[in-house]
């Protein structure tokens, strides 16, 4: 991996552009070494710190003849093109190596990559802990490292006098930090908030080097207009024509019923749905609500049908001792205010029986964590996602509108053109101000998730 040695009389003599570059070189060969793609990255890495340090001891003492060994930077630089090559195929034929080092939003992302592994390389980052929560004006031995993480981290733009107190100056960057992280910006450090402050420099290093790596890759094949929801972040994203257009909370799903991964396309709105319900939530959401309530089927609207398809009219008591029993009916709730799909359904093709939908609980959209469904993904501004499909996409428009207000009828519109939907799980990005972004991992899938590639790559047969 490297070249033969050579005394420091002559590394004068190396070429001017590998100096001048060696500091990016470092930066990209550490993000895909901390992404784990693969372990020659590492050997990379520890060769170009190796000449760094060869470097300093030149500059501090020129008379020495030692020599030093001369890292193969084309070889180096060829590994990074052949996997970028592998894994952004299209990117790289459009546009070539160069279009990554000319893309600013990947060059600050390389940076704060370095500057996260070298302050963890600079530090112990102990582990803080609190037996209860600590709120403004409180005081406590760990407010003087808060302080100092939080001016670290840049959620603190000065150092804070070394004192035990929680002042409304701390408070407040604790505020940003919890908005950064996803967290109610409430100023309270609890359990989420320190979970945060805990995590190490290169944990955060990590984590913002895997998910560029994920985030590049998905973005290779796009097409100009699509829908995204990022899983973790409960967002969604609407893109058209390269101009993200509207955004969205939402709402996915539960850490026992999790939102898959997945890309399709939307190739159906449904206006005023009713919904069938899955028999596995029948069994342990719908169920239960029945054993304990008897009126429960007829207060949300459910028509219930046996297995030939027949409607069934029970009591509510019943429907209770039914509950209470074994149960082999289907439900469908009717169109209206009570449907738990809300008045829009998007519609894609997928094995997992998920969807886009609204909701007849909005208040939930208040919470922070809304790992809240059973697996489908509830969107806030559906109306605004809906006017859209009808604007752009569906094919009769003016139908629309005629039958809109007729709420208690499911109305199926097809499409103009199929729009991709994609569910992704990125948990660390830069936003559009290039400040770091993190939200938990909701589904502890995280290391699950492998950028790694086979060693054949690197290598000529």
């Amino acid at each position: 991996m490297t070249g033969a040695l050579v005394p420091h009389a002559n590394a004068e003599s190396m070429s001017a552009n590998v100096l001048d570059d060696h500091s990016l070189l470092t930066e990209q060969v550490l993000l895909l070494d901390l992404a784990g793609v693969s372990p020659i990255f590492s050997e990379h890495y520890q060769t170009l710190l190796q000449l760094t340090a060869s470097q300093a001891s030149m500059t501090q003492n020129p008379a020495s003849t030692a020599p030093i060994q001369e890292p193969d930077i084309a070889l180096i630089q060829e590994h990074i093109t052949s996997y970028w090559q592998s894994v952004l195929p299209q990117t790289m034929a459009r546009n070539g190596s160069a279009d990554m080092l000319n893309d600013e939003a990947y060059r600050r992302v390389l940076r704060q990559v370095s500057a996260l592994f070298a302050l963890d390389k600079q530090l112990t980052w102990e582990t803080l802990t609190l037996d209860e929560k600590l709120t403004l004006g409180q005081t406590h031995p760990i407010v003087p490292t808060i302080a100092e993480r939080l001016l670290l981290l840049g959620d603190l733009d000065h150092a804070l006098a070394q004192a035990p107190v929680y002042t409304e100056e701390l408070q407040q960057a604790v505020k940003g930090f919890q908005r950064r992280h996803g967290l109610q910006a409430d100023g309270v450090i609890g359990k989420q908030t320190l979970f945060w402050l805990n995590q190490s420099p290169r944990k955060r290093a990590e984590l913002l080097a895997k998910n560029t790596i994920r985030q590049k890759r998905f973005s290779d094949s796009l097409a100009a207009s699509y829908l995204l929801i990022n899983i973790p972040a409960f967002e969604m994203f609407l893109v058209e024509q390269g101009q993200t257009v509207l955004t969205s909370k939402v709402i996915v799903g539960k850490a026992s019923r999790q939102t898959p991964l997945l890309d399709s396309q939307i190739s159906s709105v449904v206006l005023n749905p009713s919904w069938r319900v899955p028999r596995s939530i029948l069994r342990k959401d719908i169920v239960p609500h029945i054993r304990k309530d008897g009126h429960y089927i007829h207060d949300r609207g459910f028509d219930v049908y046996d297995v030939k398809g027949t409607p069934v009219v029970h009591s509510p008591e019943e429907w209770q001792a039914l509950a209470s029993s074994h149960f082999p009916y289907y439900l469908v709730q009717r169109p209206g205010p009570k449907n738990a799909l809300g008045k829009y359904k998007f519609h894609f093709d997928n094995s997992f029986s998920v969807y886009l939908h609204g909701t007849a609980e909005p208040q939930l959209f208040k919470k922070d964590n809304r790992a809240l469904s059973s697996g489908c993904i509830r969107i806030e501004k559906v109306d605004e996602l809906a006017q859209w499909f009808k604007t752009r996409l569906v094919k009769e428009p003016r139908l629309w509108d005629k039958l809109a207000p007729q709420v208690g009828r499911p109305q199926w519109f097809t499409l103009t053109e199929k729009l991709p939907v994609h569910l992704v799980y990125w948990t660390a990005w830069l936003d559009d101000d290039g400040r770091q972004q993190y939200r938990n991992d909701i589904y502890h899938i995280e290391a699950e998730l492998t950028n790694a590639v086979a060693a054949s790559m690197f290598f000529s047969p």
